[in-house]
């Protein structure tokens, strides 16, 4: 953080000098504009190791002042652990909001559903009560039923795709790249012959958590991973470990029948390859679950929807793209992939 957040704020904010354990790290992409916030944000200076009142709880934080802090690149905010509950209340309000949201057009719903997913997933590891985590994955659902819903009314799969296309952003993020393996899953699954509701909501929603791990690494690595750099063995060692870290957060932390079996596998087994070398158990073909294989596919195409051309981002195009590449190679079952293909030139989802 730069020291022009001190200067602006240091005759009318309260400087706090409490120790760093009594406050919780949330993102400034949390915050949305023009909503009474409910609890007092601070942020942070590193220069004399204080926090300073930056909003006040019965204020509201408009467009402008959220700009500011993104163009003085201050992305991190903090809260009081006592308002933690306060917090989970305020995001859980936000989420409904956008998702309950009647939008006036196609583009905005995309925008509200993003902005969403990305509240969700940031979310996670600041659930502190039973309640939270009731709202967290009522949340979860009810963005995962609003993705079912936009495939299903649409017989065209690619018009379905267009709009899953248009959850990328310049710069990937976790949210966002759950989202779009969240929406081809179901695409690929309902290519497949898969109409059953509870086998399409497994699928949405355990490609919502799929990467949820990842929030267990270290930043660097899950930045790396999005950005397709070339990683340590060290760091490659650890992003080998998110998938078990993440059926350890969702069985540790959300109690729910939302967390079913096929949604553990999913999360754990989305990187075992058909040819026994993938991770982290080096599972076999005949040991991977019907599922999983689904979501490792859907994982693939959105990397390769991250790192196509804008004008390339066709749902044809990547599929046949991924083929190519897996000529010769064991990694993902490629009987599925061709399936997809053949209902690409049919344009049909089921």
């Amino acid at each position: 953080m730069n020291s022009s957040s001190k200067n602006e704020n240091k005759n009318e904010n309260e400087i706090v000098n409490d120790a760093d354990n009594d406050y919780k790290q949330i993102q400034l992409l949390d915050i949305l504009p023009n909503q009474i916030l409910g609890l007092d944000i601070y942020l942070y200076l590193p220069t004399n190791n204080k926090y300073v009142k930056y909003i006040n709880a019965s204020d509201t934080m408009d467009f402008d002042q959220l700009q500011r802090l993104k163009f003085k690149k201050i992305n991190e905010l903090f809260i009081k652990r006592v308002d933690i509950e306060k917090y989970n209340r305020y995001i859980s309000s936000n989420i409904r909001a956008l998702l309950n949201t009647n939008a006036n057009n196609e583009e905005a719903k995309q925008k509200s559903v993003k902005v969403a997913a990305e509240l969700i997933i940031s979310s996670i590891d600041m659930l502190s009560s039973d309640s939270d985590i009731i709202e967290w994955n009522n949340n979860c659902v009810e963005l995962t039923k609003t993705v079912i819903d936009d495939i299903v009314q649409t017989d065209d799969i690619s018009t379905a795709f267009d709009s899953i296309s248009d959850y990328l952003s310049d710069r990937p993020t976790l949210a966002n790249h759950s989202l779009v393996v969240s929406s081809l899953g179901v695409i690929i699954a309902m290519s497949l012959g898969n109409s059953d509701p509870r086998t399409l909501s497994e699928i949405a929603y355990g490609g919502l958590v799929h990467d949820i791990g990842l929030g267990e690494l270290p930043s660097k690595v899950s930045e790396k991973y999005f950005n397709n750099e070339e990683m340590t063995l060290a760091e490659m060692a650890l992003l080998k470990e998110h998938p078990r870290k993440g059926v350890i957060l969702l069985q540790r932390n959300i109690k729910s029948k939302n967390i079913t079996d096929n949604v553990l596998k999913i999360v754990f087994e989305h990187h075992e390859n058909i040819c026994g070398k993938g991770y982290p158990n080096g599972l076999s073909y005949n040991e991977l679950s019907y599922l999983p294989k689904i979501i490792s596919i859907a994982d693939k195409l959105s990397f390769k929807m991250m790192q196509s051309r804008k004008e390339d981002i066709s749902l044809k195009y990547i599929v046949l793209n991924l083929m190519r590449d897996q000529a010769g190679k064991e990694l993902l079952d490629n009987k599925m992939i061709k399936v997809v293909l053949e209902n690409l030139s049919y344009g049909r989802t089921k």
